[in-house]
């Protein structure tokens, strides 16, 4: 039986009074490291009157503007609208259309209104919940006729910002402002990987799931299976540089790529995001979301095979472990093995996570979760330019070729366990707060290119060595208040966030001959310094205060937000005996406006501040000033009350100031004179149509350029990033007759060529990528083939310079056997 499944939490009810604060106030101290201290927001008129008793959530009024059309359609905008779950049959409600409604009003009143004239009843079944049932229904108050067939009672949980998205359009998100937001009223570009698009694609890194993104460069540094790189509107977004969140917290994925078996959504917000999250570069941030304790029973096996002797087994199970639903559970496994073209590319994975969901009461509802993943491989690093991308008059190199030694490796292990704890204060105040332990480990011994001989045929190598460990606590607490003054909405954050930080690198180097790239000949020895090069320990410390507001008035939309961040880090050479200290001061800010038109669309504006700490000295003795970034954007989204479809196109001007240059009057030092601009334009489209039919569409242009140095890349384009990026995929399903159950479908990616090194000499030549799939349901079993590079394209993603140029992955076949129950 077909079912909406969208619907969420909008709580909203009485104002925020001083008695309120307090009581928050003293939670958040007994329940935190952190002291937290705010002030209500309230007219002077309310502030004077003492607090009313809470209203239900089904007396509360709700601004409603939803037009006569096709009855799905208008349920999808009333869910909308008043945030209600609302569990239905589409064999009710399909061939029926609805009565507008506008105006303020209950809720209740409004989904009745909406209903009238078809002869559909509504059944409450809680303060913000129900479900419809049909005029003779039992609920409806009369008798089933005989003979009649009674239509199932469907308990749903909506869509939320942090959960399972049916399809391959989300409506909510959480990145951009924290609070369960539709995606429409954000005004920041951000794009949405649902599960449904990552079992369809079967991507297998974090690599793989954002090729489809629109200003997302995926394969920045050719095959790897692990430490995922990404480039953002031409900025780095990865790890290292802290752009990558697990369930809202930054630390668990600085070196490692999580298994995208084992996420729920992925999302990514373009352009700068220190407002809400501190430090981090002006490119964004990605969102990954693990995958959540279930109402609904899941089981699954999977087993997987492929090319380059590729094979995995996985598993997924989760549902109630109490019968009330109190308590849930998931727990998801993995084991995968196998190459991807490239010679002694085998690797390997482990993956297992678990999470347990309790919910003592109807308020409060705490989330725990743990994850532990383990890599092992080598690390590719490309081929010299001459021989790729650039003639060379000994031929052509094999793609496949690779230039380290087959006894090298990268091992990653990592390790998180934290909780999402989310508490109704009352129905106007929401307090939440996230808790995250992890620690990395990185071990490596890799023998890489240093240069390219005279013959341009013989390639000079050194080895290094490298064991780094990193232990990582964050916390984040935050108290959003619902709440009116005159004829202005409220939806108000204040919050403390609080992270904490050791790294320890232990790194040794050593010689290596050269190899022969056409006619390698491995098994050179490595000798090695008799004692470590380097030793350092990294403490960090950094706390952050921020507040927002997202302000409703009629359909304007106003978003204003601002931060004071402390960050503290240290450098202690342990070889050397050195501490280097560093303590940065930031404040940053956000502001953006839109306007909900009756028909979905919203054009918006906003101005966007980020902030990066650097470490190091100028030649005075003068530590570096943070690295910021700051973003004008214009865009316009499109979501239809009638399609399950979503448009976004925006333009930005994006700024990184602060850069280090080198101090020519100095060398060996920097100066920070440096700047780099980024312009371009960005298109999404994503629908789910039918049940049948799926589509994503993107397209990316950007200009990024060094506009400020004292170098010769004055004016040049930073490598590894395309000015122009697009995508495409549909996949189509047969839901009856013979072939019910049959899917097929297909993407084409096209990237730009690319600056090939620091003064743009030379360029990665543009590329094309056909991937292809086909699946088959039958019962409970699933097939599935998926091809990357359908036409085996010998393609470099980009050049770093004439010596490493990153190869895209040759054609990769995989077939999956899947069971559920």
């Amino acid at each position: 039986m077909a079912f909406r499944l969208e619907a969420v939490k909008n709580k909203q009810g009485t104002p925020f009074t001083a008695g309120s604060l307090r009581r928050i106030t003293s939670w958040l101290l007994a329940s935190t490291i952190l002291c937290c201290a705010g002030v209500g927001l309230s007219s002077p008129s309310l502030a004077q009157q003492p607090a009313p008793a809470p209203a239900s959530a089904q007396s509360r009024a709700v601004q409603f503007s939803i037009p006569a059309q096709p009855l799905p359609a208008a349920l999808d905008a009333f869910i909308r609208a008043s945030g209600w779950q609302v569990g239905y049959s589409t064999r009710l409600t399909d061939g029926h259309r609805s009565t507008a409604v506008n105006g303020a009003m209950p809720p209740a009143q409004a989904l009745r209104m909406l209903l009238a004239g078809t002869g559909i009843n509504v059944s409450l079944t809680g303060a913000n919940t129900a479900t419809l049932v049909g005029p003779n229904s039992a609920a409806a108050g009369g008798a089933a006729p005989a003979g009649a067939i009674a239509l199932d009672t469907i308990d749903i949980q909506g869509e939320t910002a942090w959960g399972p998205v049916n399809g391959f359009v989300a409506s909510r998100s959480a990145t951009a402002t924290k609070t369960d937001t539709p995606i429409l009223e954000v005004p920041q570009s951000i794009s949405v990987v649902t599960r449904d698009q990552i079992e369809t694609r079967r991507n297998q890194t974090l690599n793989e799931t954002l090729q489809y993104t629109p200003g997302v460069l995926a394969e920045r540094t050719g095959q790897q299976q692990f430490a995922p790189r990404f480039q953002v509107r031409g900025f780095s977004a990865d790890g290292f540089n802290g752009a990558i969140y697990l369930n809202g917290l930054r630390g668990a994925t600085n070196w490692s790529d999580i298994e995208p078996y084992g996420l729920e959504r992925i999302e990514v917000m373009r352009g700068p995001a220190s407002v809400l999250y501190g430090q981090g570069q002006p490119s964004g941030v990605i969102a990954l979301v693990t995958k959540r304790p279930s109402e609904k029973p899941i089981h699954e096996f999977q087993l997987q095979g492929g090319s380059f002797e590729q094979r995995s087994g996985a598993f997924d199970f989760g549902g109630p472990v109490t019968e009330d639903g109190k308590l849930l559970y998931r727990f998801t496994g993995l084991l995968r093995e196998g190459g991807n073209g490239i010679d002694f590319s085998n690797d390997k994975r482990a993956f297992l996570s678990g999470a347990l969901t309790w919910r003592p009461t109807a308020e409060t509802e705490i989330t725990a979760y743990s994850l532990h993943q383990r890599n092992q491989g080598r690390w590719n690093f490309g081929l010299p330019a001459r021989g790729t991308v650039l003639p060379n008059p000994n031929g052509r190199i094999p793609v496949t070729r690779f230039i380290g030694e087959p006894d090298t490796y990268n091992r990653t292990e990592m390790t998180v366990a934290g909780y999402n704890l989310q508490h109704h204060v009352t129905d106007s105040l929401t307090f939440r707060q996230n808790v995250q332990y992890s620690r990395e480990s990185w071990e490596r011994r890799d023998v890489n290119p240093t240069s390219v001989g005279a013959d341009l045929r013989t390639v000079n190598r050194r080895a290094e060595s490298r064991h780094v460990t990193r232990d990582t606590f964050a916390i984040d607490n935050h108290a959003e208040l619902k709440a009116m003054t005159g004829p202005l909405q409220h939806t108000v954050l204040f919050g403390v966030d609080h992270r904490r930080g050791k790294t320890a690198v232990l790194g040794n180097y050593g010689t290596v001959g050269p190899i022969d790239v056409f006619a390698p000949v491995y098994g050179s020895p490595v000798v090695w310094s008799t004692t470590d090069q380097y030793a350092e320990r990294q403490p960090e410390n950094f706390i952050g205060v921020y507040v927002q507001d997202q302000i409703k008035l009629d359909q304007w939309i106003l978003t204003l937000g601002g931060r004071h961040d402390w960050a503290d880090t240290s450098i202690v050479d342990i070889i050397g005996g050195s501490v280097t200290d560093q303590n940065n001061r930031a404040f940053t800010k956000r502001a953006g406006l839109g306007y909900e038109f009756d028909s979905g669309v919203v054009p918006y504006v906003s101005y966007a501040e980020s902030f990066t700490p650097l470490s190091g000295r100028t030649f005075d003795g003068s530590p570096l000033r943070p690295e910021t970034g700051v973003q004008y954007e214009a865009g316009i989204k499109y979501q239809p009350r009638d399609m399950n479809l979503r448009i976004t196109a925006a333009v930005y001007d994006l700024q990184r100031q602060n850069v280090t240059t080198a101090d020519l009057a100095n060398p060996g030092f920097s100066i920070q004179i440096g700047e780099v601009t980024s312009r371009g334009f960005e298109f999404e489209a994503v629908a789910s149509l039918t049940s049948n039919l799926n589509l994503t569409a993107a397209y990316a242009y950007n200009d990024a350029r060094v506009t400020q140095s004292n170098d010769a890349n004055l004016g040049k384009r930073p490598v590894t990033t395309p000015p122009h990026l697009a995508s495409l995929w549909a996949d189509y399903t047969i839901r009856e007759g013979a072939l019910n159950g049959l899917g097929f479908g297909g993407g084409i990616r096209y990237v730009s060529a690319s600056a090939g090194d620091f003064l743009n000499t030379f360029e990665a030549p543009a590329y094309t990528v056909v991937d292809a799939m086909a699946r088959y349901d039958i019962d409970n079993w699933r097939f599935s083939l998926n091809v990357s590079n359908l036409f085996d394209n010998q393609y470099v993603v980009g050049c770093f310079s004439l010596v490493q140029c990153n190869v895209g992955r040759v054609r990769t076949v995989l077939g999956r056997v899947s069971y559920r129950w």
